[in-house]
């Protein structure tokens, strides 16, 4: 059941329409709706939502590039996995570049267990690109 989120969904489409690279970060007490209020938003768009587990991080990046292969149509993502998080990153901005894109990276906090640094990838200018 989906109560009490509309002026949230509206702030995400606001940004989704903003025509700008935006980063969103939805942070709560379980069990309130987050992914819920996520999935329905990504219902009508060009979108990757990845949910994290507590996985090793070659093991998030094949299951990522996994999900992406499901919405992205390209040769080159069909034959690779990224080994990295900045190379899935900088695909995945590329790709924006050219068509909104929305990346969900659910349970984000165990991505960051294997890889601290993370969250400090996401902040580097070159991404920001319009999108």
């Amino acid at each position: 059941m989906f109560v009490n989120r509309e002026r949230e969904l509206a702030d995400l489409e606001r940004l989704w329409r903003s025509g700008v690279a935006e980063l969103f970060v939805l942070y709560g007490r379980r069990r309130v709706g987050k992914t819920e209020l996520l999935l329905r938003f990504c219902q009508d768009k060009r979108s990757i939502y990845f949910v994290a587990g507590q996985l090793k991080e070659k093991d998030h990046l094949r299951q990522l590039t996994e999900v992406a292969r499901h919405v992205i149509d390209d040769p080159l993502l069909q034959s690779i996995t990224f080994d990295d998080w900045e190379a899935a990153l900088v695909y995945f901005a590329q790709k924006a570049a050219s068509e909104r894109l929305v990346l969900v990276l659910d349970e984000f906090q165990y991505l960051c267990e294997d890889n601290p640094a993370l969250p400090s990838l996401l902040q580097i200018p070159q991404r920001s690109t319009n999108t």
